[in-house]
Formats: structure tokens, C-alpha cells, sequence
């Protein structure tokens, strides 16, 4: 991992994130309040961690491009997938931000991460910035309740269906899509931590659509071949997942 400066003020305004709400709140703040040449880049290597659970920090991050996963350990030592943060979201803030980090934040891919300068400050004196940091956390909330939600009353085939589709809708209104095709690299334990399975019935069920003609998962892609009978299983209303 290294850490660089944007080294212009560009960088920022380049950048394919820029029209989500919040990274176009934190540009249209006043230059007095935010300085872009001061967002730090940390890139990150596949499988390296970008924090532990119970890191002492208070920064913000924005993934700028990659894939990171969000986990949790439990007291007996069992993991928690929590989420995957996708290009354009956020990181690292939490109820308590000098305080240890509730789950630890994983590089799957190989990931850029902007560290936003002096965040306490900003939203605290640019009411639209508080509001659409509030917003993003208000989304990751909505995403963690219908996870809670499918796991507690589905069973596998719609669990799994619901999580290609949520992943689906995300990356493809970020334009990270090709088609029904999209980058997926999750491997079968991280699908079973995340939607509280076990990697045989992942594996089971994922063979079963292959079979059926719904879902194939080919060197980290990820190919929807029967999007209405994935909604058929849990229906088809993911644009609330916005990014912006």
C-alpha cells in the first residue's frame, strides 16, 4: 500500500465518482472549507486489508475504484460479512469515529481509496455535506435491513437471487456493468458469511442456476442469463439503492 496526494486540483474533478451525492456535495463545498489537492490516495494490493476490526481511526474513505468487503468477527471467532463497498461509497464512518473500528475492510480486487481531509470540520460547518454523509449512511442502513431481511424469511435460491441482483443494480448504476455481466469477486465462503449459509449449499444453489439457466459465475464475472426469473424470486425494486 502507498499513500499519494492528488497533486492537483484536478484529480478530484476527473474523477468518475464526482457525481454521487456526496463526493458532489464535498467538490461544490466552499474552496475556505475543502481543499481537493489534500485528498490522499491509498492504493491497495487484492486481500490486503485496509483496516482491522478494532483499529484505532478517524478517517473518512471514499473507494474511488476496486471492491472492498466489510467483515466482522464474532466473540467465538465466526465471520460476518457485513457488505461489499462498491466504487463511488463510503468507509470508516461510524457512531463513534475516534473510537475502534466495528469491523474490519478488505481489498478484494486491487482498490484506490480517497481519504477525506479534516471531515469532523467539513460537515460541520456545510449543512449540505452533513446531509448527504447522513444520506450514504442512510443507504447502507436500507441495504443492511433488506440483507437482515432476505436472510430472516428467504430461503437459499432467494437469498442468493436477491444478492446477484442488489450487486447487479449497484454496479450497473455506476456504469460498471457490461450487459448482465458484471465483475463478481466474491468467493463462495463470502457469499455464505454474508447471507448466513453454508459454502456446500452456496455451492449446491450456484450450480442449480448454472443448470437452470439464471446465473453463471465464470473467473470473478458474473453473468446474468434470466434476469425476470431472478426477479420472479424476489422481486425487482432495487432502485432505491441510488448512489446518489
Amino acid at each position: 500500500m502507498y499513500l499519494r496526494s492528488n497533486g492537483s486540483r484536478g484529480f478530484c474533478y476527473t474523477c468518475p465518482n464526482r457525481y454521487f451525492r456526496f463526493c458532489k456535495s464535498l467538490i461544490n463545498s466552499s474552496a475556505t472549507e475543502f481543499d481537493a489537492s489534500a485528498v490522499k490516495n491509498k492504493v491497495f494490493t487484492a486481500k490486503q486489508y485496509l483496516f482491522h476490526q478494532g483499529d484505532l481511526s478517524h478517517e473518512l474513505f471514499v473507494l474511488r475504484e476496486g471492491w472492498v468487503m466489510l467483515t466482522r468477527l464474532t466473540g467465538d471467532g465466526n465471520r460476518q460479512v457485513f457488505r461489499s463497498i462498491l466504487p463511488g461509497e463510503l468507509l470508516g464512518f461510524q457512531q463513534h469515529l475516534h473510537g475502534p473500528a466495528i469491523y474490519s475492510a478488505i481489498a478484494l480486487v486491487d482498490s484506490v481509496v480517497c481519504r477525506v481531509p479534516n471531515i469532523v470540520r467539513l460537515y460541520s460547518t456545510q449543512p449540505e455535506l452533513a446531509l448527504s454523509l447522513a444520506s450514504a449512511e442512510a443507504c447502507d442502513m436500507m441495504l443492511t435491513e433488506m440483507y437482515l431481511t432476505n436472510v430472516t424469511h428467504r430461503n437459499a435460491r432467494e437469498r442468493i437471487a436477491f444478492m446477484v441482483l442488489e450487486l447487479y443494480h449497484r454496479l450497473r448504476l455506476r456504469g460498471l456493468n457490461k450487459g448482465y455481466s458484471i465483475q463478481f469477486p466474491l468467493k463462495q465462503e463470502d457469499i455464505a458469511d454474508t447471507l448466513g449459509l453454508t459454502t456446500i449449499h452456496i455451492n449446491r444453489t450456484l450450480h442449480a442456476f448454472r443448470d437452470e439457466g439464471l446465473v453463471e459465475i465464470h473467473k470473478q464475472e458474473l453473468t446474468i442469463l434470466d434476469y425476470n426469473a431472478l426477479c420472479t424470486l424476489v422481486g425487482s425494486e432495487f432502485e432505491i439503492l441510488a448512489p446518489n
